[in-house]
């Protein structure tokens, strides 16, 4: 699934720092007065915008600096730490949401349908991977229909290619003091230096091998060759599927778009797919249309039976959607449309009903959007994938 503690995580990390930023602050001995050192014994002159002349000891400065440290350092852990704990308890009410999605999923996965219609039995191309064919042939994927290559990794060659850049400047000031400093100042360029490296090294823009690895799709599934190995994942094994969209935009232009699908399987398995994985303007479409072909008939069938499906916050039954402790029939719903990454379920006049949520949040999304369109008797609209 997305993670559901990314947040929590963050401001912990944070909070911690601020709390070490602190301790720090109020314990130093070092005093500075307009930007030049202070010994015990000098004395510091502070004129105000009105002309108000002070002036302070040493032990003056050292106090009043090590009391406006802590409270800055402090103010900064307080904040992010609350942040960390409301993000806390938000996890874990996602974390709930998922396992009560999964187990409604896998009930309604166990639904018998009749088989497919029989598709043409297509072989893989030879340039195909022996051993992904054979995990294909293994896992009864049926013929095979496209392959897609790992993505470029290009965002991160620039990112961290800046970063080296970064560091190489640093280390090019403090070469020329030599010394200490330029040791140290080497060492952290080194780091850089090797990520931008060892990224190039392993993307499709130089090697070879990366670049007969990706995603090879059949009819009932896929196999992702990775350097590790194959893996098959059949269709019908997805549990839930998450995605979530990111789009930064400069000036009102998007300048990068971040995909990531988070997808957890019936076997145990689990698989996290960004931007690097693959070209995920594709792939990830591909993977909510194939969960949703294999989903709705048998969720439609759970429905009518008068078992309730939870989709995170929502809830979908027979009778209609609940959100919380707020409900309507389906007589009311009129449809769904999204925007910026959150979900509106819509009146037959085109009113919000029921409160919205972030897209990131809802397990099957293509499911949920085509079940509640097909119950409602109202099409979807403005439904990104």
């Amino acid at each position: 699934m997305i993670p559901h503690y990314r947040g929590a995580v963050i401001g912990a990390v944070v909070g911690v720092a601020g709390l070490a930023l602190a301790a720090f602050l109020a314990t130093s001995s070092s005093v500075s007065c307009d930007g030049h050192d202070m010994s015990p014994g000098d004395q510091c002159v502070h004129i105000s915008d009105s002309g108000t002349r002070t002036v302070n000891s040493f032990d003056d400065e050292l106090s009043s600096q090590r009391t406006t440290g802590a409270l800055s350092g402090g103010g900064i852990a307080v904040l992010f730490l609350g942040l960390a704990g409301a993000q806390l308890a938000g996890g874990r009410r996602r974390e709930r949401e998922s396992a009560a999605a999964g187990q409604a999923t896998r009930e309604l996965l166990s639904i018998p349908l009749p088989p497919d219609p029989a598709a043409p039995a297509n072989p893989p191309p030879p340039t195909i991977p022996a051993d992904a064919v054979q995990a294909a042939w293994q896992a009864q994927l049926g013929g095979y229909v496209t392959s897609l290559q790992p993505g470029k990794r290009s965002a991160a060659l620039v990112y961290v290619g800046l970063l080296a850049a970064v560091g190489i400047l640093m280390f090019a000031l403090a070469a020329g003091r030599g010394g200490t400093q330029a040791v140290v100042f080497g060492l952290i360029a080194l780091v850089p230096v090797a990520a931008w490296v060892a990224v190039l090294v392993r993307s499709p823009l130089v090697s070879k091998k990366a670049r007969q690895l990706g995603f090879h799709l059949f009819a009932h599934g896929f196999v992702r060759a990775t350097a590790a190995g194959v893996q098959a994942y059949r269709w019908d094994q997805i549990v839930t599927i998450y995605q979530s969209i990111i789009r930064q935009q400069v000036y009102g232009a998007t300048t990068n778009t971040n995909y990531i699908y988070a997808l957890q399987f019936a076997d145990g398995r689990a698989l996290t797919l960004n931007n690097f994985s693959a070209d995920m303007r594709v792939l990830g479409p591909i993977l909510q249309e194939q969960v949703a072909r294999v989903q709705v008939p048998r969720a439609l069938q759970y429905l009518h039976a008068g078992r309730p499906i939870p989709f995170g916050a929502y809830t979908l039954t027979n009778a209609g959607v609940t959100n919380g402790g707020k409900s309507a029939p389906w007589s009311e719903i009129g449809g769904l449309k999204v925007a910026n990454g959150a979900l509106r379920l819509s009146r037959r006049d085109g009113k919000a009903i029921l409160g919205g949520r972030k897209v990131s949040t809802i397990p099957n999304f293509l499911t949920f959007a085509t079940l509640v369109e097909r119950m409602a008797g109202q099409p979807a609209s403005n439904v990104p994938l």
